[in-house]
């Protein structure tokens, strides 16, 4: 068990780390919460720094989407420079193609969690080589969510994704998304059911659905409309229905509570300011400088 009751959140600018803005959350009383926690104190005892502190999306002009899309073509440039891995990069936003098949060579050289360790690709590359490949990987999903709701993505890049989900922690997942609510973060390599209901992939190199969690993290900073909701869980569900022969021939049953969609929530924001008045603050800030449990 643990004391811990808020999380203190706290922004910086790039240059300047002195100038501070905080966000302030109260931590949600479900079963798993205690677990994630256990999984950000290991961050923090291994002393890994927070590895992206700069995806912070849809709140200042640092990560739109032209210069998203800029990003992961310079990144792809780097892997390839040391070894050619990549045969295309996006010239379009809309290209969901091509996103599904940079994402694929991604799964593909990256393997499943921790497995790169072992990959004799790694021998002999700079270290920053899979840094570069996971910043592929992730300004895929900034391109593919060009539009999608402004949010802060806090991860742990170094930590091990050692830790599965109970069975019973799958009940706690919801597909709703609130303003200032901290929700967990699919932490394994590959596509759920959401990626690929809502990417139409036909290069994934595999499905994984949430089996493992890590202290990964993101704050949502938009609440989704009902209607919305709605619309994707029955997107999830006719991909489910359409896809059943292959879902179970990877050894999911259609009830199995591991093809649950969405993710747990963690933590609700604790404020008498407007969502607009915060988006407005926060957005003079670029940079995660702490994540404190309190």
């Amino acid at each position: 068990m643990h004391d811990y009751k808020t999380i203190l959140v706290r922004f910086s600018k790039t240059n300047n780390h002195n100038d501070c803005y905080d966000l302030n959350f109260q931590l949600e009383q479900n079963a798993f919460v205690p677990k994630w926690i256990d999984r950000v104190n290991h961050a923090k005892r291994r002393q890994d720094p927070i590895s992206e502190p700069w995806a912070i999306k849809g709140v200042n002009n640092n990560l739109n989407p032209e210069n998203c899309r800029i990003r992961l073509n310079e990144l792809i440039d780097k892997v390839n420079a040391h070894e050619r891995l990549f045969d295309r990069k996006l010239d379009d936003l809309n290209d969901q193609d091509t996103l599904n098949q940079i994402h694929a060579v991604f799964e593909k050289h990256h393997g499943q969690l921790d497995e790169w360790l072992s990959n004799p690709l790694y021998a002999n590359k700079p270290k920053e080589f899979r840094e570069w490949l996971s910043q592929i990987n992730q300004f895929v999903h900034l391109c593919e969510g060009a539009n999608s709701s402004p949010s802060v993505r806090i991860v742990w890049f170094d930590l091990p994704k050692t830790e599965q989900f109970d069975i019973d922690d799958y009940a706690l997942f919801t597909n709703n998304r609130e303003f200032g609510t901290i929700y967990s973060l699919y932490a394994d390599v590959g596509k759920n059911i959401e990626s690929l209901a809502d990417d139409n992939d036909d290069h994934h190199h595999d499905f994984v659905p949430n089996l493992h969690y890590s202290a990964d993290c993101r704050i949502i900073l938009e609440t989704l409309d009902q209607n919305l909701v709605a619309f994707r869980e029955l997107s999830y569900l006719h991909y489910k229905n359409d896809n059943q022969q292959y879902l179970e021939s990877k050894g999911y049953a259609m009830d199995d509570p591991r093809l649950t969609t969405g993710h747990i929530p963690l933590a609700k924001l604790v404020t008498n300011k407007s969502e607009l008045q915060i988006l407005q603050e926060l957005s003079e800030y670029d940079l995660v400088q702490e994540f404190i449990l309190l």
